[in-house]
Order: structure tokens, then sequence, then C-alpha cells
């Protein structure tokens, strides 16, 4: 298993607007790492594509 980095959009606490966060996951490959960060943050949050952490 390798660690992914990407950045994903998310809401803001009060509720108005988002904002862009990095988030690691865990999976083998990189399609493997953004189908998780789309199922936890849904289709379309998730900004480029994951990028291997060394």
């Amino acid at each position: 298993m390798n660690t992914y980095k990407a950045n994903v959009r998310v809401a803001r606490s009060g509720g108005i607007g988002t904002i862009m966060v990095w988030v690691h996951v865990t999976a083998q490959n990189t399609i493997a790492a953004k189908s998780l960060l789309e199922a936890q943050y849904g289709r379309g949050n998730v900004i480029g594509i994951p990028t291997l952490l060394k």
C-alpha cells in the first residue's frame, strides 16, 4: 500500500462557501486513491490527480 496526497474541496464550517485542503489516503494505486477520495468527499470535489508521497 502507498500513501497519496490530493487537494479536495470541502464546505466551510459556517456552511457558506468551500475551502481547499490537502488530504492523505492509503491505496494501491492512483485510480484507487481517487476512487476512495470521491467516495468520501463526493464526485467532483477531488481536484487533480492524487500524488504519491515518498
